[in-house]
């Protein structure tokens, strides 16, 4: 079990454009949040979300996280993800409740002892690839990160 964690609590609505079926995919870029009041900033463990997937068994769809640290409230924010710890991958979440951790070393020199962070999150219909009937529900994220 790690350190000290925060659950987001952001309200976001997605209303698709009119058309038939569910988009891909939609983006959201969380607010900017502090970790400490210390320069130093934290260490950042892991990234789950609470929610449930779609489609009548609950089981359609995908979701993914990004994370993006900075010395400064202002950014500059790099969002990385993924095994590739790259500007184009991403951490995928399965299921909700189920930690993912934010691992990688070239993850952690760019994330580690910088005091803001912001997420990145994408809800796909599908596989984030075509498009589907039914999309998650994300109702709050977790991240955790160790002073």
């Amino acid at each position: 079990m790690y350190g000290l964690g925060m659950i987001v609590r952001e309200s976001h609505q997605y209303a698709p454009p009119s058309c038939s079926g569910v988009p891909i995919y939609g983006d959201l870029t969380s607010a900017v949040f502090d970790s400490t009041e210390a320069a130093a900033g934290a260490g950042y463990n892991s990234i789950l979300w609470k929610g449930m997937l779609g489609g009548p068994v609950a089981d359609q769809g995908r979701v993914r996280f990004q994370l993006a640290t900075s010395d400064a409230s202002g950014g500059p924010w790099n969002y990385l993800g993924g095994s590739t710890c790259g500007t184009l991958d991403w951490f995928d979440a399965a299921t909700p409740d189920a930690p993912i951790e934010l691992i990688g070393a070239v993850c952690q020199a760019e994330w580690n002892n910088k005091r803001y962070f912001r997420y990145k999150i994408r809800i796909c219909s599908n596989d984030c690839i075509s498009a589907g009937t039914y999309t998650p529900t994300v109702d709050d994220v977790v991240v955790n990160w160790a002073p």
